[in-house]
């Protein structure tokens, strides 16, 4: 492994790291520079299997370095986001998710390490969202940035003082399982009742629409025609066409998304909020501002913005290759 002079040596050239966001679906990387891609991202479909994946991640770094005509140090280091819990000290998966089957209990950063020769970093996805978003808009000196990630659960990661906040157990900032509700009324798929991602997610919205539907017709809504088979595009298309009923899902649910912010506000006081997310565009950021301000006390109210992300699905990548760049910098101070 490089010592503290290799690692100095890096660093001072201004190399890039190679940023790599796992998924369940995908894997995509690309080289990250001063909080920016700096390069064409590549993607392959995520592979069955531990020893697959780590095999795929090992080809992209090897693709990164022949593309460039450039030897290994070339590259400063490889950040990896991962879904999952990981101990970002060990870059062990501690717990996974079902989209990756047996991927808890892999030694990622040990394994990537001894075949590539670089400095590594692993972390939960939603966190190095979070650390890309700061990154990117120059938020690193800030008290405190939440990134809200709305797809079909929901994600998040909290930058506290430009540093992540993990928690006591590496499991900090799983803010979809915030509770809404004491009624028991629906099961989260963390096994939990009345998450916020039960609610505020792509299911959320579907499960609210079915709730919103029973008992209507198609005559009264097109909505109506397939209540079970409800997807959130139906919904949000029938919004956007002037469906009354569509409108009314969907209003609920921002104030199901807005009840989980203004919980995250009041706790934590943020500089501001980004969110993030297949979502994101179905958010009206007006009526979202307006519905958390309504539930939150008026100092916090009054300073707090909600924001979209700008990254375009990138905010993994770059949280990712900025986290291990600076934890080479934090090993060079120490």
């Amino acid at each position: 492994m490089l010592d503290s002079t290799s690692i100095d040596s890096l660093l001072k050239n201004n190399l890039p790291a190679l940023g790599i966001d796992l998924g369940g679906t995908k894997i995509r990387a690309a080289l990250v520079k001063d909080g920016r891609v700096v390069s064409q991202p590549r993607q392959i479909a995520t592979p069955n299997g531990a020893d697959n994946i780590i095999k795929g991640i090992v080809d992209l770094v090897q693709a990164f370095q022949k593309d460039g005509n450039e030897a290994q140090f070339g590259i400063a280091g490889v950040g990896i986001a991962t879904a999952g819990i990981v101990d970002c000290n060990t870059g062990e998966i501690l717990g996974s998710t079902g989209n990756l089957p047996g991927w808890s209990g892999t030694s990622l950063k040990k394994v990537i390490e001894s075949q590539i020769l670089l400095p590594v970093h692993v972390d939960n996805d939603a966190n190095a969202a979070a650390y890309g978003e700061a990154s990117a808009r120059g938020l690193m000196h800030s008290n405190c940035v939440v990134a809200v990630t709305l797809g079909t659960g929901i994600g998040g990661g909290l930058v506290i003082n430009g540093k992540m906040f993990r928690g006591a157990h590496w499991a900090g900032g799983e803010i979809g399982h915030l509770r809404l509700n004491l009624g028991n009324k629906r099961l989260c798929t963390c096994g939990l009742f009345d998450c916020w991602e039960a609610y505020g997610s792509g299911r959320g919205l579907a499960a609210t629409g079915r709730d919103i539907l029973s008992g209507l017709s198609a005559e009264q809504t097109p909505l109506a025609k397939d209540i079970e088979g409800l997807t959130t595009h139906a919904i949000v298309e029938a919004a956007r066409n002037g469906d009354i009923v569509g409108k009314r899902i969907l209003n609920m649910w921002h104030e199901h998304v807005a009840a989980g912010i203004a919980s995250l506000a009041h706790i934590l006081d943020p500089d501001l909020f980004v969110v993030t997310g297949g979502l994101a565009d179905c958010v009206d950021f007006v009526l979202l501002q307006e519905m958390v301000v309504d539930r939150v006390l008026p100092r916090i109210g009054e300073k707090m913005t909600i924001h979209k992300s700008e990254l375009e699905g990138l905010a993994g990548i770059i949280g990712a290759a900025q986290l291990v760049l600076d934890n080479l910098l934090d090993r060079i101070a120490v």
